[in-house]
């Protein structure tokens, strides 16, 4: 297994995909971490008009709704000030860039399988190791040993701006928190699910460009297309707030749901515990991972 993965590694490190992906990893995880710290500050930080007094000449009504608009804010900035408010913004900066980050592991994983069958390389790789089990499994290692450092780059990235940001903001940056240290954590756990996804779809579509188009599109469009159905359902024929809730069971959005930055998304729905996201996404993996064994197992690969 061991001389296996090494030579999974090797065909990994002796193409150019690789680092291409890692490179549009970076600048989307670059992108994100701009948009998040950029609401984080808004919300922190003290709108300059709560210290003013109502207009000159502003009728006692609109004064009163000013007034009341004022302590509203005021509240909502509070709010965000507690330890609870800084480590939810702290948990969505610190996985800054997951959505894309995700999505080139898992095209990566794809590669790594469509690969042996775009180069018709397959068939001396079974031949080399009968057990076809074995070589599966040396490419789901692979693909989580890779998914591992795509998670560690963007993560030191994350935490270090992370900390710079918090300490100009004037405010700790939770990493003692154990929230924060979960997010963190269940995003490495997301990183490699998805890696074995990515192997999962390979296999089911050899075609190499046929898989990487397949699963771009259903990752992205697919997502937020799935997104607006459930909205469109929840405002128009079923009123009920699991509708929205079953997103969670989209595995892009299950994905964001683990580390904790779904619920705002959705308005603050009530969403059930991480740990369901999590059994989501092992569900998902472990059906992809299966199938995808089965079938090498039993498919002609000449």
């Amino acid at each position: 297994m061991i001389r296996l993965i090494r030579s999974e590694l090797l065909k990994l490190r002796t193409t150019n995909m690789w680092w291409i992906f890692l490179i549009c990893s970076l600048a989307f995880t670059g992108l994100a971490l701009l948009i998040n710290t950029a609401q984080a500050h808004s919300e922190l930080q003290t709108p300059d008009y709560l210290n003013d007094p109502p207009p000159v000449g502003m009728s006692d009504e609109n004064k009163a709704e000013f007034l009341a608009q004022q302590q509203a804010d005021r509240d909502r900035v509070a709010q965000a000030r507690t330890a609870a408010g800084l480590v939810k913004y702290a948990a969505n900066i610190y996985t800054s860039g997951q959505f894309f980050g995700l999505l080139m592991v898992m095209l990566l994983a794809i590669l790594l399988i469509t690969n042996e069958f775009y180069h018709q390389t397959a068939t001396a790789t079974f031949l080399a190791t009968p057990k076809r089990t074995r070589v599966i499994v040396a490419k789901l290692i692979t693909a989580a040993m890779m998914a591992l450092v795509f998670w560690f780059i963007a993560t030191v990235i994350d935490v270090l701006v992370g900390v710079i940001f918090f300490a100009n903001e004037g405010f700790g940056n939770s990493l003692g928190s154990w929230d924060a240290q979960q997010a963190i954590l269940l995003n490495l756990l997301v990183y490699a699910l998805w890696a074995i996804f990515g192997i999962g779809i390979g296999v089911l579509l050899r075609s190499q460009i046929g898989a990487t188009i397949t699963a771009a599109t259903l990752y992205t469009i697919g997502t937020y297309a799935a997104l607006a159905a459930l909205a469109l359902i929840r405002e128009f024929l079923i009123k009920k707030d699991w509708v929205m809730e079953a997103a969670v069971y989209i595995p892009p959005l299950a994905s964001e749901h683990v580390v904790g930055v779904l619920a705002g998304q959705l308005g603050g729905v009530d969403l059930p515990a991480r740990w369901v996201g999590v059994v989501i996404l092992v569900g998902y993996a472990a059906v992809l991972g299966t199938i995808g064994t089965l079938i090498t197992r039993k498919r002609d690969i000449a």
